[in-house]
């Protein structure tokens, strides 16, 4: 299907990335990374594992993306480094897995748990059985050792995943069609794909047969009718689930799983998207054609899965619309996530005004991003070109030699972004006929080449002395906001173009835990834009055709401030803004007033946040209310309870707000451990969201002990916050 080979071209711009990318992998121990699986399956490791989530319910997910990332790494690279230490851990797995075929980072007691439960079970949305996500963590092993098989040329690889495909097959043949969705509740990763992929591999039908009871109904469905219904539902739990449901068309030729896959990748990349291709704020849908401009947007891991998507979607349309987006993510986003000095990885990337990017420590951060993060530098490659039907695409302008699966050789010569030439000329002729044809960008609008319906210039049989040269004239140009806020984004080309504002007084921005800047931490002011947006040429100077840095002059009748543009992939350690305002905004005062007291923050129902808080609950709910498009928990009995540990520092007066839904009447209390501290009386008068202010006792603060909250039946929680208390 896709070019066997594609090498990219030395100290190129994604070459060096790459370069980094695979020093940032082979830094990682392959034994730290087993410690986990070592503990769950009874033995002691003969390393320490490593820090932040490979300490917790999740530990193992790692695991699975350094796995992805090797193989990845040694297909495109050849790097034998790469393949030594992915055959190193290939055999410890083989000697650890247990004789049932589980292999895991945790314990299989979750699992048990619901296999053996007759449908009586415990799920929220990120925990099963009282585990957070366990499926999530082990699929990411599944994933790795297929890719370790496929791109990795390891036989073993793909024996060990038969054996836990089996543990997995043979457990939940004990569930109920109507108890496996009730387990999809809870996030699963990409399980379905595992078995689709276990399918296309060895044809047995035992593999489909499993793959297609791990589609998610209450997901997949509506989206096979082309009904949007995302708002309030976590991003990149999601995303998989529509990959897998792609692999299973290609496999099965059922309509309904191409519908359902064309249209969420379309209200996805079309209605819910920001400027530089990622998606989500909190990690959530929020509604459609809306681009708030928060810090905690476009989570790195949802592009990942989106690229992938965008893989299958091409395969079956061949259109260019699907390739600009790919291009517009790859470059705005998953380059921009690495950072060029140390190699460390993006969980969100901001959109809010005068913010910073966040990264990874190498050692103790582990998020989900990390491990997606390991893997892109690896894909970099893979959409470049692709061969179908006896016809190469070229899709983006990454210099880099190709090489087909029939013998076909061509090179893509270019220096592009920095210089609009591209030649496209063979190397060596292949065996059959191969056709040529090469992507108009939706961009380059002056490209002199006219292209056919598909986007694509058709060039006809490819010959040994086949040269083509072609021109990209990149010009400036205005991306505004769907929410139609005035809110705006400047491209050069498919290039997103950020202001550079400066690094004084920029706090560390390598970390543990990325949350500590999501909810407190200042960002630098940005002025308001009064030039006409129809001519940015006008106002915005390119200065630096080398690096291609521009100036922006923000107002007309202000010729002293100007902001100093760069390609948002080059915008590292520094505060910084996309999006700029055309009008002055209305600030929401009740945002303005917390972003200056606020100490701590957590977002009930919001996985990140609950579990940094060391969440514990009992009879709530996870639930979403559009009027205020935000997640809560809801108490269900009068015995119910949530509890949170605070992480700000406890040496100073601190008020605690609880933001409930105005609408609901009831009670509720606080109490620091089993010191009651204040109840409360909802009356249920007025809309929204209302704000309880409660003072909390110097003692309560100092104790340290956890803070519980009880309420009545039916009463909603959407936000708690440690606050500074008046002096």
């Amino acid at each position: 299907m896709y070019a066997q080979k594609i090498n990219l071209e030395k100290d190129s711009l994604f070459e060096k990335s790459q370069r980094l990318g695979l020093e940032y992998v082979l830094e990682y121990e392959p034994d730290r990374m087993l410690a986990p699986c070592y503990r769950a399956l009874g033995k002691n490791p003969c390393a320490i594992n490593y820090g932040g989530w490979e300490n917790r319910q999740i530990q193992g997910h790692m695991l699975g993306h350094y796995l992805s990332a090797l193989s990845g790494f040694y297909y495109q690279t050849g790097k034998q480094d790469a393949k030594e230490k992915l055959d190193y851990t290939i055999d410890l797995i083989k000697e650890l897995q247990r004789k049932d075929g589980y292999f895991g980072g945790i314990p299989s007691d979750s699992f048990d748990k619901v296999f053996y439960s007759g449908g009586n079970f415990e799920v929220e949305r990120f925990s099963l059985a009282g585990w957070w996500v366990p499926w999530y963590s082990i699929h990411k092993i599944y994933a790795g050792l297929i890719d370790a098989y496929v791109y990795g040329g390891n036989e073993d690889a793909l024996q060990i995943v038969f054996k836990m495909a089996d543990w997995a097959i043979n457990g939940t043949k004990n569930l109920s069609d109507s108890s496996i969705q009730k387990m999809l509740t809870c996030e699963h990763g990409g399980m379905c794909k595992v078995f689709a992929d276990l399918y296309g591999i060895t044809g047995n039908k035992k593999y489909l047969s499993e793959a297609e009871r791990w589609i998610h109904h209450e997901i997949i469905d509506p989206a096979s009718k082309k009904e949007d219904k995302l708002q309030g539902y976590h991003a990149n739990t999601q995303i998989p689930k529509f990959i897998g449901i792609a692999r299973l068309y290609e496999l099965t030729g059922k309509s309904e799983y191409r519908t359902a896959a064309e249209f969420f990748f379309e209200t996805v990349t079309k209605n819910r998207s920001y400027a530089i291709g990622g998606n989500s704020k909190g990690e959530h849908f929020g509604r459609e054609f809306e681009e708030p401009l928060m810090r905690d947007t476009c989570e790195t891991c949802n592009t990942y899965n989106m690229l992938e998507l965008a893989e299958h979607i091409f395969a079956w349309n061949k259109t260019s619309d699907i390739a600009d987006f790919y291009e517009n993510a790859l470059y705005n986003h998953i380059l921009a996530s690495q950072d060029p000095q140390t190699g460390a990885k993006t969980y969100f990337v901001s959109m809010q005004q005068g913010f910073h990017k966040v990264y990874c420590s190498h050692d103790n951060a582990m998020w989900c991003c990390t491990g997606t993060g390991l893997e892109n530098p690896s894909r970099y490659n893979r959409f470049i070109a692709c061969d179908f039907d006896d016809v190469l695409y070229i899709n983006l302008f990454i210099p880099a030699t190709v090489e087909t699966e029939d013998g076909w050789k061509v090179k893509v010569e270019t220096d592009f972004p920095y210089d609009a030439a591209v030649k496209i000329k063979v190397l060596e002729r292949g065996k059959e006929n191969k056709g040529l044809k090469v992507r108009k960008p939706g961009w380059a609008d002056k490209m002199a080449e006219k292209a056919g319906e598909d986007g694509y210039i058709d060039f006809g049989n490819l010959s040994s002395e086949s040269e083509i040269e072609l021109s990209l004239p990149m010009k400036l140009s205005i991306y505004k906001a769907k929410d139609h806020s005035g809110n705006f984004a400047v491209k050069y080309g498919p290039l997103v173009l950020a202001a550079d504002l400066g690094n004084e007084d920029l706090p560390e921005d390598i970390v543990d835990d990325h949350l500590i800047y999501m909810n407190v931490g200042s960002s630098e002011y940005v002025e308001t834009v009064r030039q006409d947006l129809k001519s940015p040429e006008k106002w915005i100077n390119l200065t630096d055709t080398a690096k291609l840095v521009f100036t922006m002059q923000p107002d007309s009748e202000d010729s002293e401030l100007k902001y100093i543009l760069r390609p948002f992939y080059d915008i590292h350690h520094v505060y910084y803004t996309v999006y700029f305002s055309s009008q002055k905004q209305e600030e929401d005062e009740r945002t303005k007033a917390f972003s200056k007291i606020t100490l701590d923050f957590i977002e009930c129902g919001r996985q990140q946040s609950e579990i940094e808080h060391k969440y514990k609950t009992s009879g709530t709910k996870i639930g979403y209310l559009n009027e205020v498009d935000m997640n809560y928990r809801v108490f269900e009995s009068k015995d119910s309870y949530l509890s949170y540990k605070l992480n700000c520092l406890l040496n100073q007066k601190i008020k605690l707000v609880i933001s409930l839904y105005a609408k609901d009447k009831g009670s509720f209390s606080v109490k620091c451990g089993k010191d009651l501290i204040q109840t409360f009386e909802a009356d249920g008068q007025g809309n929204g969201i209302k704000d309880i202010y409660i003072d909390l006792p110097q003692k309560a603060v100092k104790s340290k002990k956890d803070f519980v909250i009880s309420g009545s039946s039916g009463m909603k929680i959407f936000e708690i916050r440690a606050v500074k208390a008046e002096n």
